[in-house]
C-alpha cells in the first residue's frame, strides 16, 4: 500500500502571527528580530518584506538597508509555541502519526486515515480552514501532498504563500529535474559546492553520475541518499513526537552582544546556558555524566573540550563547575563573540542510581520547586543569585523539545 504524506509547512509563521495578532501590522513589511542586539539577525520576515529581499538570517542592519520602513517586532516564544500547540492539535485531528520537523512545519501520515476524511488533498483542505477558523485568517500553510516525506516537503516550497501541491508518479519527474538542486531538502551550500566540484549541477546530472564515484565522494550512506534523492525516493518513516527517541545531548549557545575577554563575564554567561541545559534535562526526565563547552572568536575561529564528571547530573551548577574546568584549560587568545554549554552521555533519571546523601535530597528538591514556579510563571523567574546582571536573551528560532 503506498502511503500518503502531508507536509505543512506555516508561511512566514512568527510574522504572519504578529499580523494576526496586531492588525496595525497587517500590510506592512514587517520582520521579527531573534533579539534587539545591534548583531542579531531577522528570525522571519511577512510575505510584504521578502518583497524587498529580506529574509531569515538577514542582519538588521542589512535589512533596513533593503527596506527602510521595515517595521521590527521583538520575538516572543511563548506566543509561537503556544500557536504551534493549536495547530498540533488540529494535524492530531486527521492522524496519529504527526512529526514535528521544526517550529513551523510537521509531516502527517495519513495513509490509513485518508479515507475517512475524503482523501489526502481534502485533508489539506479541512487543515487550511480549520487553521483560519481557530487561529487566525491571516496565519497560513502550504501543503504538500506525496508517497514519501521528501517529495511532500518538495512540494510544499513549491507554491507560496498558502499553497497546496500533489507530486504523483506522473508529474515527479517533470517537477525534480525541473527544480535547482539547491531547492533540494538535505543540500545545503556545501554539499552543493561539493556537488559542483564533480560536475553536477541539475538532477540530470545526479541521476547521471556514476554510483561508485558519487559514494567515493560523500561515502556510502550519503552518496545513495543524494542518488535516491534526485529519484524522488525516500524511504524514512513519519515518527511521532510521541515514539521520538530520547536526545542524546542537551545544548545551548548564545552570541554575545559585543565581544568579550573578561573572563568573569564569560562565566556568568556560561552559568546562564548551564541552567537552560539542565531544565532542559529535568523536563524530559534525564541526566548527563558528560559536559562540552565550545567558544568562538571575533574571527570566527574556536576551541572547545569535554570534560566528563563523576556523577549524573542534572543540576546547571553541577554542568556549569564542569564547564568552568573546561574553560580554565582553554587558550583564549582572542575576544570571545559566542558561547556553547552541552551535555551529553544522556541517562534517564530512572535508569541512574540515586544519590543518598543528605544535601543532594534537599537540592533535588530545591530545584523541583524552582521548575514549579518557572514552569507556571516563566522560564527565569527564580534563577541564581549569580546570574543578576546577566540580561536573559530568549530565542525564538528553531524548536526546543520541551515545548510540546
Amino acid at each position: 500500500m503506498a502511503r500518503l504524506i502531508l507536509h505543512i509547512d506555516m508561511n512566514s509563521y512568527f510574522a504572519t502571527v504578529e499580523q494576526q495578532a496586531n492588525p496595525k501590522l497587517r500590510g506592512k513589511p514587517i520582520a521579527v528580530m531573534g533579539s534587539t542586539a545591534k548583531r542579531s539577525i531577522i528570525v522571519a520576515a511577512s510575505i510584504e518584506a521578502k518583497r524587498y529581499g529580506v529574509k531569515t538570517a538577514t542582519r538588521i542592519d542589512e535589512a533596513l538597508r533593503l527596506c527602510p520602513e521595515l517595521v521590527l517586532v521583538n520575538g516572543e516564544p511563548r506566543k509561537y509555541s503556544w500557536v504551534t500547540k493549536k495547530f498540533i492539535d488540529i494535524f492530531e485531528g486527521y492522524t496519529d502519526k504527526v512529526e514535528i520537523f521544526s517550529i513551523d512545519e510537521a509531516f502527517l501520515d495519513v495513509t490509513k486515515t485518508a479515507n475517512i476524511y475524503g482523501g489526502a488533498e481534502q485533508i489539506a483542505l479541512s487543515i487550511k480552514q480549520r487553521i483560519r477558523d481557530e487561529i487566525g485568517s491571516y496565519i497560513s500553510c502550504s501543503v504538500g501532498i506525496a508517497k514519501n516525506k521528501f517529495l511532500a516537503k518538495t512540494g510544499s516550497d513549491l507554491k507560496k504563500p498558502d499553497g497546496l501541491t500533489i507530486i504523483t508518479d506522473e508529474n515527479v519527474d517533470d517537477i525534480l529535474l525541473s527544480l535547482p538542486l539547491c531547492e533540494f531538502c538535505g543540500i545545503g551550500k556545501r554539499i552543493l559546492a561539493r556537488l559542483g566540484a564533480l560536475g553536477i549541477g541539475t538532477t540530470q546530472q545526479l541521476r547521471d553520475y556514476p554510483n561508485v564515484l558519487l559514494n567515493r565522494e560523500f561515502g556510502i550512506a550519503s552518496g545513495e541518499k543524494l542518488k535516491r534523492m534526485a529519484y524522488g525516493m525516500d524511504s524514512s518513516p513519519v515518527i511521532s513526537r510521541h515514539d521520538r527517541a530520547d536526545a542524546k545531548s542537551y545544548g545551548h549557545s548564545r552570541t554575545l552582544n559585543k565581544n568579550v575577554t573578561d573572563r568573569n563575564e564569560i562565566r556568568k554567561h556560561m552559568l546562564l546556558l548551564s541552567e537552560k541545559v539542565a531544565t532542559r534535562m529535568r523536563k524530559d526526565g534525564c541526566m548527563a555524566k558528560e559536559v562540552g563547552l565550545w567558544i568562538r572568536f571575533g574571527d570566527f575561529t574556536g576551541v572547545g573540550q569535554r570534560h566528563r564528571i563523576g556523577k549524573w547530573t542534572h543540576d546547571g551548577v553541577e554542568v556549569y563547575d564542569a564547564a568552568v574546568k573546561i574553560l580554565e584549560l582553554l587558550d583564549l587568545r582572542a575576544p570571545v563573540r559566542a558561547i556553547g554549554v552541552y551535555a551529553a552521555q544522556i541517562q534517564r533519571d530512572s535508569h541512574t542510581t540515586a544519590s543518598l546523601l543528605p544535601e543532594d535530597t534537599i537540592n533535588d528538591k530545591i530545584l523541583a520547586a524552582m521548575d514549579a514556579v518557572n514552569n507556571r510563571f516563566g522560564e527565569t523567574v527564580v534563577t541564581r543569585a549569580r546570574l543578576a546582571g546577566v540580561k536573559i536573551k530568549e530565542v525564538v528560532s528553531g524548536m526546543g523539545r520541551d515545548k510540546f
